[in-house]
């Protein structure tokens, strides 16, 4: 005869040990669906500030700069892009990240004496830091749209850190951030040049971008989480289900050591000359050679402020070598940069005044 009490204590465990596991069940597809939403969580933009063409604003710097930019060129108009959990996609936002950063690739060796930065918003609270630097393009651990372990920001060339409250932002892109290198960085392979927020403390910054679809589906600009270090493109972030497709609007100064066109070697379908004479004291010549016909190009020159002197928009567009006269007799002695554009690069370099 079968014992009941240990039927009864049989059945009451077995009750109890499927109630358990049903439970532990529960929790583990619980765990997976909270790991995989944090894994999948998507980074969404919010509407992107399209400015209109206005005159320029004085460049000042104020505690607070909120000016949005506007056109930078007829094919490529300047944008800020939020993100929809706060902040900039280009800047400090509330996934809190790091760095960013925009991909140069080289095609020849080069040097590169300091950068160029245009930045649309910012809001000073203390005396947060950011860090301007050129990183190689060596480590292999990024992550783009579809691919890990890609090549992406490693080694830090050179640095320069100043306070939020000496950045320029600009309405208009009249006025830049100019950065100067402690030393010229010779690049021989592609690299990025950004900046690092990590000590901004309670600042807020955002850098301009091309606006939607203008990036070329190139992937170039990059971002660097504070979470775990590691780097990733935009699409590789999954912002906006990888579909952001967009260019910072940051650029190298290169080194003035080609005095020629002809002796110049072609970046993104351009040659740039050092403008003659240098020094300048009356009018200088700038040279350059497009390796196809643009349907844009432009010069300007801004001061070592990152204040805008110069501006023409109606130089010649066509395939070939050009050059364009520029009268700089009213310009005050000192440093200038000189930037070519076209709807594909921007390219700048330095120059002198001497009276």
């Amino acid at each position: 005869m079968p014992n009941n009490n240990l039927l009864i204590n049989y059945s009451y465990i077995c009750t109890i040990m499927k109630t358990k596991h049903t439970t532990f069940r529960f929790l583990v597809i619980g765990l997976l669906i909270i790991v995989g939403f944090s894994v999948s969580a998507q980074r969404n933009t919010g509407s992107p500030f399209f400015m209109p063409m206005h005159a320029n604003h004085p460049n000042v710097k104020t505690p607070n700069d909120t000016l949005h930019p506007g056109n930078y060129q007829d094919t490529m108009q300047g944008v800020l892009i939020p993100a929809d959990i706060g902040g900039y996609v280009l800047g400090t936002n509330g996934w809190n990240d790091k760095c960013k950063c925009e991909e140069f690739k080289v095609t020849y060796s080069y040097k590169i004496e300091g950068a160029i930065y245009w930045f649309g918003y910012k809001r000073v609270h203390s005396s947060g830091l950011v860090k301007f630097s050129i990183w190689d393009m060596n480590d292999s651990t990024g992550t783009t749209h579809d691919t890990t372990n890609q090549p992406c920001p490693g080694t830090c060339f050179v640095s320069l850190t100043d306070t939020i409250t000496h950045i320029d932002t600009s309405s208009n892109l009249s006025a830049a951030y100019v950065v100067m290198f402690p030393f010229p960085v010779l690049v021989s392979s592609n690299y990025c040049i950004g900046f690092d927020m990590s000590a901004i403390n309670g600042d807020s910054i955002a850098l301009v971008s091309t606006k939607q679809g203008q990036g070329g589906n190139l992937e170039l600009v990059w971002e660097q989480w504070s979470s775990n270090n590691k780097w990733y493109t935009l699409q590789g972030a999954q912002w906006d289900s990888s579909t952001l497709n967009i260019d910072a609007m940051v650029l190298p100064i290169i080194d003035n050591t080609v005095g020629t066109v002809e002796n110049g070697e072609f970046i993104s379908g351009v040659k740039l000359s050092q403008s003659y004479p240098n020094p300048s004291i009356g009018a200088c010549t700038i040279r350059y050679e497009l390796s196809s016909p643009q349907a844009a190009v432009s010069l300007e020159i801004i001061d070592m402020n990152g204040k805008r002197v110069y501006f023409n928009d109606m130089i010649e567009k066509s395939q070939g070598i050009h050059q364009s006269i520029v009268d700089v007799s009213r310009f005050t002695n000192g440093t200038y940069f000189y930037i070519l554009s076209t709807s594909g690069t921007h390219i700048a370099k330095k120059m002198t005044i001497c009276k």
